[in-house]
């Protein structure tokens, strides 16, 4: 897996769009109708369309904070990132304690790999509201970001409290590892291997876990295990040579030390239900 240090791809965010109460006024009206236009393009993917639609929603209703954050995440949907961290914040102005808008920024502010900025918002918006556990999802990613491993465990732990997902646990395995805490990486790890015992990463990176152990018999078992799912994989045939040579008690093969990392993008938002229309 690449390493942390280097810079993460973009993520694809799913949609997280809000439907504002209807009420008899005209402009409410008028900016739901244009809600759900921008809805419906934006479930396929027709951005220009949807920023269109919700465009003319925050001009029929511009103090209602989901018109605002509609805007952004079509923006967003756009790839303009800028402009939808405006959006964004003009959600705030017309609502400054809306937890969405300082979710979506900071989702948004990770993107541009601005982490600082993504952890402000997305700590203003856990205080909001602490059950949304996206948003724990994003600010442990940041904290992987900025090496603020600690951290990022114990944001991990409350998504993992949710729900077992393998990506998570992987990450977690990284910031495990680390805080030099192998055998909670490796259980990890373990936990990985059991739910895709045919996924070659989980055992090469147990495997690496296993050498910064000194446990070089395990990590070689890893390296086999490998090079049986894939007989040409270079790095199980590089990293066992290594373990073998250390096993005889002489200094590792020239060969690298510290396989590089595969750096996995943050997981996409959930897509909440959209707010049922008021009378």
């Amino acid at each position: 897996m690449k390493s942390l240090n280097r810079q993460f791809a973009a993520a694809s965010l799913s949609l997280a769009l809000f439907l504002p109460a209807i009420t008899f006024a005209d402009n409410k009206a008028d900016a739901y109708k244009y809600a759900v236009e921008g809805k419906e393009a934006a479930k396929k993917g027709q951005w220009d369309k949807a920023i269109e639609a919700f465009r003319k929603a925050v001009e029929a209703d511009p103090k209602e904070a989901n018109n605002h954050n509609n805007l952004g995440i079509a923006l967003r949907g756009a790839g303009k990132l800028d402009e939808a961290i405006k959006a964004f914040s003009d959600g705030l102005e017309a609502e400054p304690n809306n937890s969405a808008s300082y979710i979506n920024r900071g989702v948004t502010y990770t993107t541009q790999q601005k982490y600082d900025k993504a952890i402000e918002d997305l700590d203003r918006g856990i205080k909001l509201n602490p059950n949304g556990v996206a948003s724990y999802r994003f600010r442990a990613f940041a904290y992987l970001a900025t090496k603020d491993y600690q951290k990022a465990v114990q944001d991990y732990n409350v998504v993992l409290k949710e729900k077992d997902d393998p990506a998570i646990l992987d990450r977690r395995a990284f910031a495990f590892w680390n805080l030099k805490e192998y055998d909670k990486a490796i259980a990890d790890f373990n936990a990985i291997i059991k739910d895709k015992p045919k996924d070659k990463e989980g055992y090469l990176d147990r495997s690496y876990v296993y050498e910064l152990k000194g446990d070089l018999s395990k990590g070689i078992a890893d390296c086999d295990k490998v090079l049986s799912l894939e007989p040409t994989n270079e790095d199980a045939k590089n990293r066992k040579a290594r373990l073998e040579y250390k096993q005889k008690g002489a200094l590792a093969t020239p060969t690298p030390t510290a396989r590089p990392r595969r750096t996995l993008p943050p997981d996409a938002t959930p897509t909440p239900k959209p707010k049922k229309p008021g009378p």
